[in-house]
């Protein structure tokens, strides 16, 4: 077996649609790099019953990684299906890497530097693709919300490159968090999906910085639910399509 592996990491999701997805992303990574690319969840993955799967557990990184190592393995190569640096592939893989004796290479996330303006355009296909045109509506660009600083500073950014791209101003377009912890300290989030949407006017679109449907973003999640509870009474609103359901999503990984 190959002494380095490569992986395509992502949080994890007991929706099995998700590891699907991982799946299919892992395979046209492949497919573009010309080597094996193998799906990997961080957490909660392997809990999802593999009939629901093709009969084929899903793999989180820990059980991954030590059979890697047993099998000959000295580097995980990591490519993180992550917008921006969340601890999950700060810290949470180092320690679980260090834990089992091997190596961590991690790529950039899928908004590192160099590659702002191909998330933005991804994201513009995404919006345009729900019938959504400049003047039709508030666009509220929503991700889950982050206890890191530099995560939600990386929504806040593709929301700036946003506007800029498409004209509009900052109550056209508003970045925004699905949740966030208690306390001023995550402050940082605001507004919340509940309160924008409750602001938002004409045909309203929440363009989803998520990658994978599971409890938050699949159909009938807590985004869905959100609006559904808090959009004023008369607003039409609809979710955008996910990020991985774009066919341009993995070549954000060959950029820089």
């Amino acid at each position: 077996m190959a002494a380095r592996r490569t992986i395509l990491a992502d949080n994890g999701s007991l929706n099995p649609e998700a590891t699907l997805g991982l799946r299919r992303l892992a395979a046209a990574l492949a497919a573009r790099l010309g080597r094996q690319v193998d799906p990997v969840s961080v957490l909660h993955s392997d809990k999802v019953d593999p009939s629901l799967l093709g009969g084929a557990p899903a793999s989180t990184f820990e059980t991954y990684a030590r059979r890697a190592r047993a099998e000959g393995a000295d580097t995980v190569e990591v490519f993180p299906l992550f917008i921006g640096p969340s601890l999950a592939i700060t810290e949470f893989l180092p320690e679980r890497a260090a834990a089992c004796g091997i190596a961590l290479d991690v790529r950039p996330p899928l908004a590192a530097a160099g590659r702002e303006e191909a998330l933005c355009a991804i994201l513009e296909d995404n919006l345009r693709a729900t019938g959504w045109s400049n003047g039709a509506g508030t666009v509220l660009l929503c991700d889950h919300g982050s206890p890191i600083p530099a995560v939600t500073a990386v929504r806040e950014d593709l929301a700036a490159r946003l506007r800029r791209r498409l004209g509009l101003a900052e109550s056209e377009l508003i970045g925004c968090a699905m949740e966030r912890r208690e306390g001023p300290r995550y402050a940082f989030n605001e507004p919340m999906l509940a309160d924008a949407i409750r602001s938002a006017r004409g045909n309203a679109v929440v363009l989803m910085l998520f990658l994978l449907p599971g409890r938050h973003a699949g159909p009938g999640g807590d985004v869905a639910g959100i609006c559904a509870d808090n959009a004023p009474a008369g607003l039409s609103w609809k979710l955008s399509p996910l990020l991985g359901e774009h066919p341009g999503l993995v070549d954000l990984h060959l950029l820089g």
